[in-house]
């Protein structure tokens, strides 16, 4: 029963900052047509990849109730999605930079997130390549040598996510030309940011028992 909340808090926590981000985005960005607001699809497609299915993949060996082939499954679909979204929300940002005549890669965030989806994708289709059946003479002991580092790269990622995440709603904060303290919106950035976090916190304790 416990294991049952604590994974619906789990889920209700990591969706939050979704809808938050979409709610922001509809409510007081104008919203996300595809051909004059494409730069918002960006965020949301951002946070669909690196948090809920970025955090839902890391914790599915810890947390779902089923034998390790589905985990493994599981574990593999939810990284396709969040690859997916991430390579659709890179293209968002960049055609709308290409439409407009904007610089590309002009701020750290641009640059660190640049980096982490880079990594991430990298991560995905390396480890699918190791530890699904897609190549069933692979040599067992090459899965056991890479598994410390592929559990150790993701956590990595999954901290670069998170610090990456804030950076870029803090920065189309900015873009939007938000006072500070002088509109409702800050909490909406606000609540994005901290449920971030705390969703990060909670899948790292989830992780710190290993898989």
């Amino acid at each position: 029963m416990w294991s049952k909340l604590r994974l619906l808090l789990f889920e209700l926590l990591i969706v939050t900052p979704i809808v938050l981000m979409t709610t922001w985005t509809v409510s007081h960005l104008g919203g996300v047509d595809f051909r004059k607001k494409i730069n918002n699809w960006h965020p949301v497609l951002m946070l669909v990849g690196m948090v809920f299915c970025f955090f839902n993949a890391a914790v599915s060996f810890r947390v779902l109730p089923f034998e390790t082939p589905l985990k493994k499954k599981i574990h593999a679909a939810f990284h396709i999605a969040g690859s997916l979204c991430v390579l659709l929300g890179l293209i968002a940002q960049f055609s709308h930079h290409q439409r407009n005549g904007f610089e590309h890669l002009f701020t750290s965030h641009s640059w660190l997130g640049l980096v982490t989806a880079v990594c991430y994708l990298l991560q995905a289709l390396i480890s699918a390549g190791v530890f699904q059946d897609f190549n069933p003479k692979l040599n067992a002991a090459l899965r056991v040598r890479f598994k410390p580092l592929h559990i150790v790269l993701g956590t990595a990622l999954l901290i670069a996510a998170g610090f990456t995440i804030a950076m870029g709603v803090t920065e189309k904060a900015f873009y939007a030309n938000l006072q500070y303290g002088a509109s409702s919106q800050w909490y909406l950035v606000h609540g994005v940011i901290a449920t971030v976090f705390i969703a990060l916190a909670a899948t790292l304790i989830t992780l710190s028992g290993g898989h």
